[in-house]
C-alpha cells in the first residue's frame, strides 16, 4: 500500500493514536480523553437536585472498557459528566457514546459558558451534531449504544468559553441513560492545506463563511442570470443563510412569483460571477447535503470571457433613512418607492448596504458602500407608475439595536439592459417620494442618490429627481468555443445516499450540445456527512476528486480553457424521476463549510 493511501485509510478508520506515532510531525489530529472507565483530565460525575450520576455496576451496559456512567434524571433535573474545560483545539468535537434504556424519556444536552447556558441536542440544531454519523435526532433505538459528535464551533462558543457538562435532562417521570468514552477530539482538518496533487500550488481563493452575511467581495446571488435549472426559482436571501462558519442553501415547496414566471418550489444559488474566475488550477469545497427526493445540489463552474458590456451605462441607486425619531422597537417596517419610468422587461432588486456612512452629496461609484448580495426581493416587469413595497422589519429592528441608520441599494444584478427610473426625494410631488414606514409612521429619506460606473465612476448624482438603475448585457458565459461547464459535484435525491456524479458539458445546450460524465460515484462513509469535492484542471485534462481520491478523469483537446467562475446550487428536479412525486412538505438543505482554489504560477 502506498504511503498516501495508508494515511488516508488510517484517517478514515480513526486509528489516530497509531497514525500520530508514525506521522506525528505531519498531522495535527489529537484527542483529550474525558471519561474512559473513570473521569479523566479533571472531569467528575455531575448531577443536579434529585438526579443521580454514578459509575456502572456489574450488570449495567458498557460500551468500551469495563465501566461507564449511569445517569438518572427526572422532573427536568440533569446528570452526566462535569467537564469545565475550554475546548482544546481550533475545531473541537465533543464525542461520547450514549445508551438509552427502553421506555426512558429525556433530552441529550450540554452546558457552556459563565452562565451555564443549556443547549438541548435535538432536531432544531441537527446539522451541528451527529448520531452515528447522521444528522442528530432523538428517534434512535433503545437498549443500544450510539455515538454522538457535537461540532462545537457551530454552537458559537466564544474564545476561552468553557464546556461545563455533558449529559441528559430528565422529563416528567424518570429517564435512565448510560454514557461512555467521552472525549474532546480534533476535527479532521476542514480546510485542505494543499491539493492532493503535488506541484507548486498557490492559494488564489479561500472562503470559510466566517461572517453572518455573504461576503460581497466574493459572492453574487445567481449566475450571470437569476434563473436556475430544474423546477424551482431562486428565492435569494430568503433561502440563503450564513451562520457559525457555514453557508446553508435551502430548497422547499413554496410558491414564488418572478415576473411572468411562477414556481411551486423555491431554491437557492450563489456564484462568484464578476467576483472571481480562474483558468486552470484545483477547485475544492467541503459540502454536506440531504438525500431528499427532489433535491438537486451541485458544485460547478461556468466560463467567463469577461464581456460585461460598457460599464459607463451601469447605474445603481442608494437610499438612507434616519431612525432616531422611532422611539419604540419596530414591529412593522415597509420600504416604499415609486417607479417613474420602466418597461415590462425591467429588473430591480432591493438590498441592504453593509455600511451606512455615505452621503448623497459625495457618494460615487468608486466610494459607494458594499451591498449585501442577498436581496430582500427581486422584481421583474415593474412598469411606469408601479409602487414597490418591501417588508424590511427584521433589518430595521437590527439597525435600531445597533443605533445605526437604515441604508438600501436598488440594483439590477442580471444584465437585463433596461433602464429603471425611481422617484427621488427631489421630485416635486411629495406622494411620489421614497419613504420608510415604521410602525405606521412615515420617514422621509435623509439621503438618496444614484451612482454610475465606467468613465463616470467619480461623478456624484445626488441632486436629481430620479434615481437610475441599469445593468448592461455581455455574452460572457457561453460554453461554445473554448468554454465548458464543469460539474464537480451534483446529486439527485432519487439516487439514494452515498452517491455523487461529475460531468462536463460544452457547445451550448441545444442540438450541438456534447457531454461526458463519470456515471455514479460511490462515497466512503463520513461521521458527519461532509465530503470534500475537488477538480484538478490543466490544459487538455480534468480530473475529479472526492475526499482526496481521484474518482474520474477526462483528457481531450476540447477540455475548456476559459477562466471560469464558481457556482453553488440547491436546485429542485433534474432527471431520473427527480422532478415528480415530490412530497408536499418537501424541504431540504445543502451546507458548505468552505470553498478553496489553488493555482500554479505558470498559468498566470
Amino acid at each position: 500500500m502506498k504511503l498516501t493511501s495508508l494515511i488516508k485509510w488510517l484517517i478514515r478508520a480513526k486509528y489516530l493514536t497509531f497514525y500520530i506515532i508514525f506521522f506525528g510531525s505531519q498531522v495535527s489530529l489529537a484527542s483529550t480523553v474525558l471519561f474512559d472507565d473513570t473521569p479523566q483530565n479533571g472531569t467528575s460525575l455531575w448531577s443536579t437536585s434529585s438526579s443521580k450520576s454514578s459509575l456502572t455496576q456489574a450488570d449495567d451496559p458498557v460500551a468500551d472498557g469495563s465501566i461507564a456512567i449511569a445517569m438518572k434524571a427526572h422532573n427536568w433535573t440533569q446528570s452526566g459528566l462535569r467537564i469545565a474545560k475550554i475546548p482544546p483545539y481550533k475545531d473541537t468535537i465533543l464525542e461520547a457514546k450514549i445508551f438509552r434504556v427502553s421506555g426512558s424519556k429525556g433530552t441529550l444536552m450540554f452546558r457552556r459558558g459563565k452562565n451555564s447556558l443549556k443547549i438541548n441536542l435535538d432536531e432544531s440544531n441537527s446539522e451541528f451534531w451527529t448520531l452515528n454519523g447522521q444528522p442528530g435526532h432523538s428517534d434512535y433505538i433503545d437498549n443500544k449504544w450510539h455515538k454522538i459528535q457535537i461540532h462545537l464551533k457551530h454552537f458559537d462558543l466564544n474564545e476561552g468559553e468553557n464546556v461545563l457538562a455533558l449529559g441528559i435532562q430528565g422529563p416528567q417521570g424518570t429517564g435512565t441513560f448510560y454514557m461512555d468514552s467521552v472525549s474532546f477530539i480534533e476535527s479532521e482538518p476542514d480546510i485542505s492545506t494543499s491539493p492532493p496533487i503535488s506541484g507548486d500550488w498557490v492559494v488564489s481563493f479561500e472562503e470559510e463563511f466566517d461572517s453572518n452575511v455573504l461576503d460581497p467581495s466574493y459572492w453574487h446571488v445567481g449566475k450571470q442570470y437569476l434563473g436556475m435549472s430544474g423546477i424551482a426559482g431562486n428565492a435569494g436571501g430568503e433561502n440563503i443563510d450564513v451562520e457559525a462558519g457555514m453557508l446553508t442553501l435551502k430548497a422547499e415547496r413554496s410558491n414564488l412569483e418572478q415576473g411572468s414566471k411562477s414556481y411551486k418550489y423555491k431554491g437557492a444559488e450563489v456564484s462568484t460571477f464578476r467576483k472571481f474566475k480562474q483558468q486552470y488550477g484545483y477547485f475544492e469545497a467541503r459540502i454536506k447535503h440531504e438525500s431528499t427526493h427532489g433535491a438537486w445540489p451541485a458544485f460547478w463552474l461556468l466560463p467567463d470571457k469577461g464581456i460585461y458590456g460598457n460599464n459607463s451605462y451601469r447605474r445603481q441607486a442608494l437610499l438612507k433613512f434616519d431612525l432616531n425619531d422611532v422611539h419604540e422597537a419596530a414591529y412593522s417596517a415597509i420600504l416604499r418607492f415609486k417607479i417613474s419610468e420602466a418597461t415590462n422587461k425591467s429588473s430591480i432588486a432591493i438590498h441592504k448596504t453593509l455600511t451606512t456612512d455615505w452621503s448623497e452629496d459625495t457618494v460615487t461609484w468608486n466610494t459607494k458602500p458594499k451591498i449585501d448580495p442577498a436581496w430582500f426581493v427581486q422584481r421583474y416587469g415593474e412598469t411606469t407608475g408601479n409602487i414597490i413595497e418591501v417588508d424590511v422589519t427584521d433589518y430595521i429592528r437590527d439597525q435600531q439595536i445597533a443605533g445605526k441608520e437604515a441604508s438600501f441599494a436598488l440594483v439590477d444584478n442580471y444584465m437585463r439592459k433596461q433602464l429603471v427610473e425611481v422617484f427621488s426625494t427631489e421630485t416635486n410631488n411629495l406622494n411620489d417620494r421614497p419613504i420608510l414606514i415604521v410602525n405606521e409612521n412615515n420617514i422621509v429619506a435623509t439621503d438618496d442618490a444614484y451612482v454610475r460606473g465606467g468613465e463616470y465612476s467619480d461623478e456624484n448624482y445626488g441632486e436629481y429627481s430620479s434615481l437610475l438603475v441599469k445593468d448592461v448585457w455581455g455574452d460572457t458565459s457561453s460554453t461554445f468555443g473554448k468554454g465548458m461547464e464543469f460539474d464537480i459535484m451534483e446529486y439527485l435525491g432519487t439516487w439514494g445516499e452515498g452517491v455523487s456524479w461529475s460531468a462536463l458539458h460544452w457547445d451550448g445546450y441545444g442540438s450541438k450540445h456534447i457531454s461526458k460524465d463519470s456515471g455514479e460515484l460511490y462515497l466512503n462513509s463520513s461521521d458527519n456527512g461532509f465530503h470534500v469535492y475537488g477538480m484538478h484542471w490543466e490544459p487538455n485534462y480534468v480530473a475529479m476528486y472526492i475526499d482526496g481520491d481521484k474518482v474520474w478523469e477526462f483528457e481531450s483537446e476540447r477540455v475548456g480553457s476559459l477562466p471560469s467562475y464558481i457556482i453553488l446550487s440547491l436546485q429542485v428536479g433534474g432527471w431520473d424521476g427527480n422532478s415528480s412525486n415530490i412530497d408536499d412538505d418537501f424541504f431540504t438543505n445543502m451546507l458548505v463549510d468552505y470553498v478553496k482554489v489553488w493555482k500554479k504560477p505558470e498559468y498566470d
